[in-house]
């Protein structure tokens, strides 16, 4: 960094290691250093902002923590650490102005770093800034998107280098991590469509990952503590991995994606699921089926602001292109009789199914049965998703991948499960794949030879138009 009088070796004063240094000298808008306990997070944010105050004179910008006490320790040490650094490699004080009691410090230049918490958002909206910095934003009381909202919207401020930071360890995928996450899948798929301004947009967002081991400058025994965490702990908090939330439905997994292009597997049995929406919220899913049983999820049509009947014609057509052998199984809920009559006209020689009574589409058994095909006891997943799918969305409903990962439950307030909840954008295209998966739970054909439920007297299904009855056992008992 050069100045008028004075130029600061930043790699050698700090000396940050590789992935603090990559992270501090990028120029990504957004940016998220996503790091295990004890890997140099708030080190690094608080680096950062004094490197913008020093990038940004007469700029005014922001160091925000979780609370009051947050600020006060580590950040606001880790802060003026920094600037007693600087002072040391240079014999120059940076300081022109702390106001501690309105929470402010001036460096030369004019670059102004504000102190807040930010646990109560809202009295942040009364300033403009150029950018700022947010520690710990999954371990937080306020709402994740509430406080990107503020602070995206109190950037106003011109500037050579605007930024939003963030350093936290994961939570789960949500939140600011969800929003790293999916704009980092959707920037890959920009880039295989080549859609260059997509890419450009989705380009401004940068994540570092960091565990605890990668930080050079921790001592061997601070480790040892660490062994005494769970796993599901220790990879979260050490290892800095973000894991699906406990509240998550379902666990997709690396394992559950596999390179897979339905075109060149035409040959195979095809079963599809359909979630019949209003005027939005239309999905269908196609599943094609290999001779030992297991099931890919091949393809997928999902349609928002359509009526329910030219989606209907859509829907028909779609499955149509997959021919020429007709499908094994077409399922979907009961909520539109005339376009599953019409299916059923349509495609004579398959088993058209859907639920007669909400007893029979009890949410809760197609969930177990999912969960069995992608997690049996013995052997390899049973039910994967093919990598060509969607891993991101912009509109209404969710895809089924992006779905499955975002598909959770409400939690009450002592930490207990409760129902699925029905978020209008994750649930319909989970729904599309709930109904084809239970109800062809008993049919051997589509399971190599075997059934995945057994009730205590079997399901009762009436040919042509709905399937089973309540099954009397679990899902688990894999037959």
């Amino acid at each position: 960094m050069q100045g008028p009088a004075v130029t600061v070796d930043i790699a050698a004063t700090f000396q940050p290691y590789d992935r603090q240094a990559r992270w501090l000298a990028s120029d990504a808008l957004f940016r998220l250093f996503l790091g295990g306990v004890g890997s140099g997070k708030s080190w690094s944010l608080t680096l950062w902002c004094v490197l913008q105050q020093l990038a940004n004179p007469g700029v005014e910008g922001a160091l925000l923590g979780r609370t009051t006490n947050d600020l006060i320790n580590p950040l606001l040490p880790e802060y003026f650490g920094h600037l007693q650094k600087l002072q040391d490699a240079t014999g120059v004080s940076y300081i022109t102005d702390y106001n501690k009691g309105q929470g402010y410090v001036d460096l030369l230049g004019g670059g102004r770093c504000w102190f807040r918490p930010y646990n109560r958002i809202a009295k942040i909206r009364g300033i403009s800034i150029g950018w700022a910095a947010c520690d710990e934003i999954e371990w937080s009381e306020a709402d994740p998107e509430e406080v990107w909202t503020v602070l995206t919207g109190r950037m106003r401020i011109p500037c050579p280098r605007p930024g939003l930071a963030f350093a936290t360890s994961p939570n789960g995928l949500r939140g600011i991590t969800k929003r790293f996450v999916d704009c980092q899948r959707e920037y890959r798929d920009a880039l295989k469509t080549g859609d260059t301004e997509a890419a450009q947009r989705l380009g401004r967002y940068y994540t570092t990952v960091s565990t605890s081991y990668d930080n050079p400058h921790l001592p061997d025994y601070y480790f040892d503590a660490l062994r005494s965490m769970s796993r599901r702990r220790y990879k979260q908090e050490v290892e800095g991995k973000v894991l699906r939330p406990l509240n998550n439905v379902w666990q997709l997994e690396a394992r559950h994606l596999v390179p897979w292009q339905w075109q060149q597997h035409r040959h195979l049995d095809r079963v599809y699921g359909i979630d019949w929406g209003g005027q939005d919220h239309h999905v269908a899913v196609m599943c094609q089926v290999t001779s030992s049983g297991a099931w890919v999820v091949a393809d997928e049509l999902v349609c928002d602001d359509m009526p329910r009947g030219h989606f209907h014609d859509r829907v028909s057509h779609w499955i149509g292109t997959h021919g020429p052998a007709d499908p094994a199984l077409i399922a979907a809920d009961r909520a539109a009789p005339v376009e599953n009559q019409l299916l059923q006209q349509r495609w004579r020689k398959t088993q058209v199914r859907w639920m007669e009574s909400k007893d029979q589409q009890k949410v809760e058994h197609g969930i177990e049965i999912v969960r069995d095909m992608m997690d049996p006891c013995d052997g390899d997943p049973t039910l994967q998703f093919s990598t060509s799918l969607a891993q991101s969305f912009g509109g209404v409903t969710a895809p089924i991948v992006p779905a499955m990962r975002g598909y959770c439950y409400h939690i009450s307030h002592d930490g207990v499960q409760l129902k699925p909840k029905k978020d209008g954008t994750h649930d319909h295209s989970c729904d599309a794949l709930r109904y084809i998966v239970a109800a062809a739970a008993h049919d051997p054909k589509l399971h190599g030879g075997r059934t995945l439920w057994r009730g205590a007297a079997g399901p009762k299904v009436r040919a042509g138009d709905s399937y089973g009855q309540r099954p009397g056992h679990s899902s688990r008992q894999v037959l």
